[in-house]
């Protein structure tokens, strides 16, 4: 299992090296638009759609309301309408991950809300993930995403250490109040570098970094939560030794649309 996870990570990482660092900035769409693609492939199974034809079908609708405002997407996500857009999902997946920590599951119906919950959400990313790359560069989107992996990696070993309080029992058993802490003092503590480096507002930054962070947590229990509710362990099996790229990009769907809209509400661009 460690040896597929490593040949996964080199293989993924190797890919995102050459669009990031090798391929011109115009070939980014095409990152971004294949792995939500393949997203939402994954998204259609978890939400009960088994057939071929279904899920495809599914896929077309993902892809369509995706390049809906490829024209200028980064004047989209300037608008406050898609700022309160993005406000309305996080708390939808917040109100959806603590109704599921209380009951154990959701109440009937579910699957069809989740399907048309998943175009939004995983559009949502795609076109947040986009903007950022054109707004700031692909240093900051890398920023934005090292502060979901350090915050899982310190919430892995604070929690390892000194976790007794659980976070959302029903949800992920593993994940404790004590881990939550560790994991984002570590984001806040990367904010404060980061900020010293690049003469940004160190404030802001932190204040940024502590939403973002926190609220992250709940971007990956929100995908445990789909998973317990149809008895999965995992999205796919895409991606050996990892999953499917749901479980990869969980935290993310959540952070990286927050981040952006946080960065142009706390007037940092």
């Amino acid at each position: 299992m460690l040896k597929q996870r490593i040949l996964t990570a080199m293989v993924l990482l190797a890919v995102a090296i050459v669009f990031l660092l090798v391929l011109p900035l115009s070939w980014f769409p095409v990152l971004v638009l294949t792995i939500y693609g393949l997203m939402a492939w994954e998204w259609a199974g978890l939400t009960q759609l088994t057939e071929p034809r279904q899920r495809l079908i599914y896929l077309g609708l993902s892809v369509f309301v995706f390049v809906l405002p490829m024209v200028d997407v980064l004047q989209l996500t300037h608008t406050l309408v898609w700022q309160i857009y993005t406000f309305m999902l996080t708390l939808a997946v917040l109100i959806a991950v603590r109704l599921f920590a209380r009951q154990g599951e959701w109440p009937a119906g579910w699957s069809t809300l989740a399907l048309g919950f998943g175009v939004l959400w995983l559009s949502n990313f795609a076109w947040s993930v986009l903007s950022l790359v054109e707004a700031l560069g692909v240093g900051w989107l890398l920023y934005a995403m090292s502060l979901v992996w350090v915050t899982d990696t310190g919430a892995y070993f604070s929690g390892r250490a000194f976790g007794k309080t659980k976070l959302a029992l029903k949800v992920s058993p593993g994940k404790t109040w004590e881990g939550v802490v560790g994991g984002v003092s570590l984001a806040v503590l990367l904010s404060v570098l980061v900020a010293w480096q690049t003469d940004m507002p160190w404030w802001s930054m932190m204040v940024l970094a502590l939403i973002v962070s926190f609220l992250s947590i709940y971007g990956d229990l929100f995908e445990s939560a789909l998973k317990r509710q149809v008895g999965v362990k995992d999205s796919s099996n895409m991606l050996p030794g990892h999953g499917g790229w749901l479980d990869r990009f969980d935290a993310l769907l959540l952070a990286i649309p927050l981040f952006w809209l946080l960065w142009q509400g706390m007037m940092l661009s």
